[in-house]
């Protein structure tokens, strides 16, 4: 991969497309039922859809440039659960947010900070860092 200035820029586009895609697809195929919202019209959402790729561009923002695309892949995945398991615990605590920004931009964020002390190549956990990384 090329290098420019200590950085992959092909190792960074890709990442983030397998992450956003990633998350897009488990998000539309799982939100629903994870969140208990789940109806025969709701089956195919596209707000799903969209804020699934959007939690999984979120997730992978931090460790992108660091980590393997079969990571990312999981990242995107493991985005799409958070966001349904995020939408379940907002509508049980009975918070009003009808565009789900908490659920994408918050827990997404939360887990990406989590992602890169375990996936990260030169200091993650599964790659027999001491857990320093996971604990910064």
């Amino acid at each position: 991969m090329a290098e420019l200035d200590g950085s992959y820029p092909d190792l960074i586009m890709i990442n983030t497309i397998i992450a956003a895609a990633s998350g897009g697809i488990t998000s539309v195929l799982l939100k629903h039922r994870i969140a208990g919202t789940y109806e025969i019209r709701t089956k195919y959402d596209v707000s799903a859809l969209c804020n699934g790729i959007l939690i999984g561009l979120v997730a992978i923002t931090g460790p992108c440039n660091n980590v393997e695309p079969w990571a990312a892949l999981i990242i995107g995945f493991l985005a799409g659960i958070t966001y349904g398991l995020s939408t379940r615990l907002l509508l049980r605590l009975k918070v009003d947010d009808p565009i789900e920004a908490s659920q994408v931009h918050g827990f997404g964020g939360l887990l990406g900070l989590f992602v890169t002390g375990f996936f990260d190549r030169d200091a993650g956990l599964f790659y027999g860092d001491d857990g320093r990384q996971l604990g910064i």
